[in-house]
């Protein structure tokens, strides 16, 4: 369960669905805008996905409306691990995006939805305000 005093009440889900079934996940951590007073659940969602399949993330207005992205942990086909992402989305614009892997012997293993904050880190990369993580099952 989230707790903090400064924090919303109603925390932005996002929501993934993949092989049949969708789920709809909490933020793993969350925090005001300017990137202060966080709040943590320590479980992540957990979301059954055979190798080759493909993963409908779909986020709230919260999120669209400002900037988001997916980052996602694979295992290649030879066993190689890889992370990647889809770079910024957002500005009113992105609500959706289907995660596909190159390969459909790739096995996704981890996907993690990066919400930034209106801070701005010293290398000009947006602070993170929040994440929403699901662990992946095959």
């Amino acid at each position: 369960m989230l707790t903090g005093c400064a924090l919303p009440r109603h925390y932005p889900e996002v929501t993934f669905h993949a092989n049949g079934k969708t789920i709809r996940v909490e933020p793993a951590v969350y925090c005001d805008i300017e990137g202060n007073n966080c709040a943590e659940r320590t479980k992540p969602a957990q979301l059954k996905v055979p190798a080759g399949k493909v993963v409908q993330i779909s986020v709230d207005g919260q999120l669209a409306d400002g900037l988001w992205e997916a980052v996602f942990l694979y295992k290649k086909a030879n066993g190689e691990q890889t992370t990647t992402g889809t770079g910024l989305l957002g500005k009113g614009e992105n609500f959706t995006y289907t995660l596909a892997l190159p390969d459909k012997g790739d096995q996704l293993q981890g996907i993690e939805v990066h919400e930034a904050a209106a801070a701005v880190l010293d290398t000009g990369q947006p602070l993170l305000r929040g994440y929403w993580a699901v662990e992946v099952t095959n």
